[in-house]
C-alpha cells in the first residue's frame, strides 16, 4: 500500500479529533456565555426586587417578600451629608441593603442600587437627585432599619412604614457626600451631572464616601424618606 493510501485514513482520524476539540472548546463558550447571562439576569431581578420593596413614593406600611434562593441579604451603616463649602449641614444615616451570593452583589444605598458580578459594578437604579434652575434636589431614602442578616434559602419580607420629611437649605456653593463601597459606580454618575467628585472619609472607617460639588447651586432641597425597615423571614 502507497504511503498516499495510508495517510488518507489518518487525516482523516485528525480532522476527527480536531472537530471534536474544537466543538468541546464551543459548548465550553457557549456554556459561560450562557452562565454569565444567567448571573446578571438574576442580579437584575434581586435589584429589581429590592426597587420595589423600597419604593420611597409611597406612604404608610407596605410589605413585599423576597425569594432568596441562595446567598445572604443584610443590612450595614451607611451616611449621607450636604456640604456648605467645607462644612456640613446636612448629615443622616441612611443604612443599606445588601444582597450576596458568590461573585453577585446588589447594594440598596440612599436610593440607588448598584449591581455587580466579579469586579464590573453597574448602576441598576439612579439616586433621586436632579440639578433644575441652579437649585439641588436631594431624596434621601433612609431604611432606618437594625442590624441583620438573613441567610438562604428561604423567603426575605420586607415591611416598611414610611413618612416623610423636607428641608430647605441656602449657601453659596454644596456638594452631596454618599458613603459606599461602590464608588466608581456613583462618581461616573455625578460627573454625568456636571459635578466634580472627590472621595472623603468622614468617620475614618474604610467605607469611602464619594463627595459630588455642584459649585452653581445656591439653593438645596432635601426631601427626606423614612423606611422604618424591618428584615426577618
Amino acid at each position: 500500500m502507497s504511503d498516499r493510501a495510508q495517510s488518507a485514513p489518518v487525516g482523516v482520524a485528525i480532522l476527527l479529533a480536531v472537530t471534536v476539540v474544537s466543538m468541546g472548546a464551543l459548548t465550553v463558550a457557549v456554556g459561560s456565555v450562557v452562565e454569565a447571562g444567567a448571573t446578571q439576569a438574576e442580579t437584575r431581578a434581586a435589584a429589581g426586587s429590592m426597587d420595589a420593596a423600597l419604593d420611597p413614593e409611597r406612604s404608610g406600611r407596605h410589605e413585599r417578600r423576597l425569594a432568596l434562593h441562595e446567598g445572604r441579604l443584610r443590612t450595614v451603616d451607611r451616611s449621607l451629608r450636604v456640604l456648605d463649602g467645607d462644612a456640613v449641614v446636612f448629615e443622616r444615616s441612611v443604612d443599606g441593603l445588601v444582597f450576596t451570593a458568590g461573585q453577585r452583589r446588589v447594594r440598596y444605598v440612599a436610593g440607588a442600587t448598584v449591581g455587580a458580578t466579579g469586579n464590573g459594578a453597574f448602576l441598576h437604579a439612579s439616586p433621586p437627585l436632579s440639578v433644575r434652575d441652579g437649585t439641588l434636589f436631594v431624596g434621601v431614602t433612609a431604611l432606618d432599619a437594625p442590624a441583620v442578616a438573613v441567610d438562604g434559602p428561604g423567603t426575605v419580607t420586607l415591611r416598611t412604614n414610611v413618612t416623610h420629611s423636607r428641608r430647605r437649605l441656602s449657601g453659596q456653593g454644596y456638594a452631596v457626600a454618599v458613603e459606599t463601597r461602590t464608588p466608581a459606580v456613583w462618581e461616573r454618575w455625578f460627573e454625568d451631572m456636571g459635578a466634580t467628585t472627590a472621595r472623603q472619609s468622614f468617620d475614618n472607617d474604610d467605607v469611602p464616601s464619594v463627595v459630588a460639588r455642584f459649585p452653581d447651586v445656591q439653593d438645596v432641597y432635601v426631601f427626606v424618606h423614612d423606611m422604618n425597615l424591618e428584615v426577618g423571614r
